[in-house]
């Protein structure tokens, strides 16, 4: 009998103990483009030498969280642009549109576009998107590369829930609006 209590109070006790899950924290589209347009700088340049250059800024990012796809990320920002093509040079403006799946680095408490892809881009003066044409692929990749390795949010240590959230985190959520970011206790 003594064994059959014992056995019963382990099963209940298993029952009412799981595994602490929590989404303790959630990045909402507010918060991340105020990340985005106060602390990130996205400046790069591409170059084929003697076929072309192009030196570029990333601004004026908006970000839409699972709004048309529940696993990404979309964003669209202008790129102020300054091409030399054929020993001529332009300055153009281009409006992006790309999506991106966020990606979790607990160690560093930061959020990762990776898997980009350019939804939409339009840009002026039309003679130069016309010659842009053929080089945005490797824009495309360029764009891809630099804002996989630049975070889009990191988690501020110097607060004290995100400094505990960081240190539990392990996995993120995309939801409609927003990102959870999900972790346990045990």
């Amino acid at each position: 009998m003594k064994t059959f209590k014992i056995i019963l109070c382990m099963l209940i006790f298993s029952l009412f103990t799981p595994t602490v899950q929590a989404t303790p924290f959630s990045i909402n589209e507010q918060e991340m483009n105020h990340y985005l347009n106060k602390t990130v700088t996205i400046n790069d340049s591409l170059r084929i030498p003697g076929l072309f250059s192009v030196d570029y800024s990333l601004k004026d990012l908006i970000t839409r969280i699972g709004q048309n796809n529940d696993s990404r990320v979309e964003m669209s920002g202008l790129a102020d642009m300054f091409i030399r093509l054929s020993d001529k040079t332009y300055v153009a403006k281009l409006h992006l549109t790309f999506d991106a799946i966020p990606e979790y680095h607990p160690q560093e408490g930061a959020l990762y576009l990776k898997q980009l892809r350019i939804l939409r881009w339009s840009g002026e003066p039309n003679n130069v998107m016309e010659q842009l044409q053929s080089v945005m692929p490797l824009l495309s990749r360029g764009i891809a590369t630099l804002l996989g390795e630049i975070p889009v949010y990191t988690l501020d240590e110097t607060d004290m829930k995100q400094m505990i959230i960081k240190k539990f985190a392990r996995d993120i959520k995309v939801e409609k609006g927003h990102i959870d970011l999900i972790g346990g206790i045990f």
